[in-house]
């Protein structure tokens, strides 16, 4: 059920039928949805891969500079 004040779903793909693309991107660029609330599950594991992808980095520096030594 739409807010108040904001156009039902058929309204709005009606518009983006009508406007140029131009027109498009400008109107889709004034939407912000926020951040979405992630699970503790998904927070961990997002938090476990950068700290992967850290690790990775230095693991390939070092090899880097080993090999041109």
């Amino acid at each position: 059920m739409p807010e108040r004040g904001e156009p039902k779903r058929e309204e709005a793909e009606l518009d983006d039928q009508l406007l140029e693309p131009d027109q498009l991107v400008s109107a889709k660029e004034k939407v912000h949805l926020g951040r979405r609330r992630l699970s503790p599950a998904i927070l961990v594991l997002l938090w476990a891969l950068r700290a992967y992808v850290i690790f990775m980095v230095v693991v390939i520096a070092t090899e880097v500079a080993r090999v041109l030594r």
